[in-house]
């Protein structure tokens, strides 16, 4: 691991959290490719993919796509649809390049690395973010070794504190899984969970009175690409 990524890690949520992996890769399956779904009620409303691959300078590419759907009978009442690609090297995000679809209102993210900050701009956000940051993509294990994250669909800087809520027994595609949750508090509020080996598997959050759950499954369940929607 580079000076940098170490100089990354060192923040006040790193006193805990020593049964989770540090290691950046340690979530990545041999398979290069993660799949959730959404559900609220236990209904499901949508889904989040994301795909892994390296680039000729052995740049870790990582390209997610989500799509949240809300309807009430043939009635859509919200519709979500977000692409993002972010470039990796060494457990340093070195761009976020994303564009979204918020029901109806297209929001983007563009920052490059220059050095120790990320610059560029988003529907809110312009400018400088400095590091210790981290993307909301969550895949890296040492996202809840942060407190300062960098929002994938808009650009801003969102700060939380990070909490371990202690050990939990998940069900997942294959099997039972133990985690570990943690709880996020500031103005990114969530509840996320992590395997020993790093592997991001649930996260559950509020927006108003719906509480969202997005959990793990096996990527063979998820819709065909061909019906996936274009932000």
């Amino acid at each position: 691991m580079t000076l940098v990524a170490l100089a990354l890690l060192q923040s006040p949520a790193q006193a805990f959290a020593e049964r989770v992996s540090t290691d950046w890769l340690g979530g990545i399956p041999e398979s290069n490719r993660l799949a959730y779904e959404v559900t609220r009620k236990g209904k499901r409303h949508g889904f989040q993919v994301f795909e892994f691959s390296r680039d000729a300078a052995g740049n870790l590419i990582v390209d997610v796509h989500i799509e949240i759907n809300f309807k009430f009978g043939p009635i859509t009442l919200f519709r979500y649809s977000h692409k993002n690609r972010e470039v990796w090297r060494d457990g340093v995000v070195q761009s976020v390049v994303s564009r979204t679809n918020n029901n109806g209102e297209a929001e983007f993210s563009n920052l490059q690395r220059e050095g120790a900050s990320l610059i560029g701009s988003g529907t809110k956000y312009e400018g400088q973010l400095d590091d210790p940051i981290m993307p909301t993509s969550y895949f890296n294990p040492n996202f809840i070794r942060q407190t300062r994250f960098v929002s994938t669909q808009d650009g801003r800087l969102m700060k939380a504190d990070v909490e371990e809520l202690g050990r939990e027994t998940l069900n997942l595609p294959n099997g039972q899984v133990e985690a570990t949750r943690f709880r996020l508090a500031g103005k990114l509020a969530i509840d996320i969970w992590y395997t020993d080996a790093g592997q991001w598997v649930q996260t559950e959050f509020s927006r108003g009175k719906n509480v969202l759950l997005i959990k793990q499954i096996d990527p063979a369940t998820l819709p065909p690409r061909r019906d996936w929607a274009r932000p």
